[in-house]
């Protein structure tokens, strides 16, 4: 009993849960977060409502590539149950901090509905992710362009504009190396050397990437669509900023959003709380050149995500339901 309550991943999602406690301490002790001020986007629905309708799209347009990249791999799974699946998703990514986040209930819900084709199923979720990440450094490297006009004569541009174009190098470069290799490792016929074991594991991934490469222009369709979805969620995120009388510059805030977002993502804290309102912040006040309880406008870009993100809790309890239902039908 004592051994189930402190397993390994018990321990390390408490550390994880101290780690974001104690951001949000700092960042309220520091004065660049303010819980009493998110109140107002509440007082502001002229604005908040159109920010979180961005936010929504932002989710279904990221089902419709995760749809694309199925199709690609011959997984014809209906568009619709994809954006319940994609709400579920990202429902559980948003609210609940355990280490089952969005992408393995979406993995478990696509082996549930496929019989054949699972492997490529769930490497497309793989995929997915690496699209989203691919949007939101597209969106940064657009930006960028715009930003030198906005910011103050005395901000501190060169480290995030040289950090910018190390992640796109990083990007285009990972993308050149991993056709590179692919095509050497099918031309020489690299698999047939290793063991066979390794070969099993392996055959899943060089079929997918197969499938992928042969279509080509749905990759690049869902470049497109990754750049729209991220687009119009950073968009979401300045019409939030807008309302607080000390947010920076549109391009500021779009720039900020990025980084943000994608320190989001690393798994220091459930959610990546604390750690997308430090970056946040930061970048804000180094770009704008003042200081502002910046942090606050993330964390309401926080709450909005959390509304929008109440239809995958209702999808999520319908879809328990029906199949309760199901398993009962088939038990009688």
């Amino acid at each position: 009993m004592f051994r189930s309550l402190f397993k390994k991943s018990h321990v390390l999602l408490l550390i994880k849960l101290s780690l974001a406690v104690v951001l949000v301490w700092v960042l309220l002790n520091s004065g660049q977060l303010d819980f009493r001020s998110i109140l107002v986007v509440f007082d502001n629905l002229d604005l908040f409502i159109p920010a979180l309708v961005c936010l929504f799209l932002g989710i279904v347009i990221s089902g419709f590539r995760w749809w694309l990249l199925l199709r690609a791999t011959g997984n014809n799974i209906p568009l619709g149950t994809v954006l319940n699946l994609q709400l579920i998703g990202s429902f559980f990514s948003t609210w609940l901090p355990g280490a089952a986040g969005g992408d393995a209930i979406r993995g478990v819900q696509v082996f549930r509905l496929l019989k054949n084709g699972r492997s490529t199923a769930l490497l497309s979720i793989v995929a997915d992710r690496v699209f989203a990440m691919i949007g939101l450094i597209s969106i940064a490297v657009l930006v960028s362009f715009l930003l030198p006009k906005a910011i103050s004569p005395d901000a501190e541009i060169f480290q995030y504009a040289g950090l910018i174009q190390t992640l796109a190098y990083v990007l285009i470069g990972g993308m050149v190396f991993g056709l590179l290799g692919i095509y050497l490792a099918l031309r020489f016929s690299v698999i047939d050397y290793l063991p066979i074991k390794i070969r099993h594991y392996l055959h899943p991934f060089g079929v997918t990437i197969l499938m992928y490469l042969r279509a080509w222009p749905t990759l690049l369709l869902c470049l497109a669509v990754s750049v729209l979805a991220t687009g119009i969620v950073i968009i979401g995120m300045i019409t939030i900023a807008s309302i607080f009388p000390y947010a920076a510059n549109p391009q500021i805030t779009a720039i900020a959003g990025v980084f943000g977002n994608l320190f989001s993502v690393i798994p220091i804290t459930p959610g990546g709380v604390g750690v997308g309102e430090s970056v946040f912040s930061r970048v804000c006040a180094e770009l704008a050149a003042r200081a502002a309880p910046f942090a606050t406008i993330y964390f309401s870009f926080r709450v909005g995500m959390l509304i929008v993100n109440i239809p995958g809790m209702i999808v999520s309890l319908f879809y328990s339901t029906a199949r309760h239902r199901k398993k009962a039908d088939t038990l009688n």
